[in-house]
């Protein structure tokens, strides 16, 4: 730290919360155990996810992707034009989807992320691989 001798003393000995603070904060405490609370009380949410998690899947295999087996499903693309081209065409359906391209991903494994939540109808994640699958099938033609 630098600064006048007397001012470090000072943040030293009365701020070192603000110095050190590489504990969790008492919020993220909070919100983990409400989280673990939610993990064991409400099992029916888990299931509903997973429920997306399979139509997703599903509809991926019906376009001869490979799911993750999580929420979190990386349609790979390949070239980062084709997966730009394919956001593109996904928000112009209305959904909020982006290409993820190198450095954030290896060269040549260019993708769209979906990260499936309860906050989507399991119709809305049938409709976004629609409209994924479209965007394929059109490049492809």
């Amino acid at each position: 730290m630098t600064g006048p001798a007397a001012i470090v003393d000072f943040l030293v000995n009365r701020a070192r919360p603000f110095i050190y603070a590489t504990a969790p904060s008492p919020l993220a405490a909070a919100a983990v155990r409400e989280a673990l609370r939610m993990v064991e009380d409400e099992p029916a949410r888990r299931a509903a996810l997973a429920r997306r998690v399979a139509i997703a899947e599903g509809k991926l295999a019906g376009l001869g992707l490979r799911g993750s087996g999580s929420h979190i499903q990386p349609v790979i693309l390949g070239r980062n034009a084709r997966a730009l081209r394919a956001a593109r065409a996904v928000r112009a359906a209305g959904f909020d989807c982006r290409a993820i391209r190198p450095p954030t991903v290896p060269e040549g494994t260019a993708r769209l992320r979906i990260s499936l939540t309860l906050n989507v109808a399991e119709a809305d994640v049938a409709a976004l691989i629609d409209a994924i699958g479209a965007q394929i099938q059109e490049e492809a033609a």
